[in-house]
């Protein structure tokens, strides 16, 4: 994977590039960009949500999206946010556990 920060204000907002190099199909897809907006909310509380433009990179969209899972490829964005969410309430991943 190779990634820029394109734009960084914390602690509300968070801008990458992406660039899948684990294979070459993927890789000459080129760069998407994933943005993180976090909003703090009454209680304390601060929705994470993650946009993935992958305009352009359908093979990319479709790794992400987790429509590879079958084939051992990962569960794309679900998974990892699902491990986010483990590791920010228990201190945890789900990988660690297993």
């Amino acid at each position: 994977m190779d990634a820029e920060v394109v734009e960084a204000r914390a602690p509300q907002k968070l801008v990458t590039t992406y660039s899948m190099l684990i294979d070459p199909n993927l890789a000459a897809e080129g760069f998407t960009t994933v943005t993180y907006d976090i909003k703090e909310v009454e209680g304390g509380f601060c929705p994470l949500t993650v946009t993935h433009d992958v305009t352009g990179a359908p093979n990319v969209g479709a790794l992400v999206a987790g429509e590879h899972e079958e084939s051992r490829a990962g569960g794309g964005w679900s998974w990892i946010l699902s491990d986010l969410k483990s590791l920010l309430e228990t201190g945890t991943t789900l990988a660690g556990q297993a």
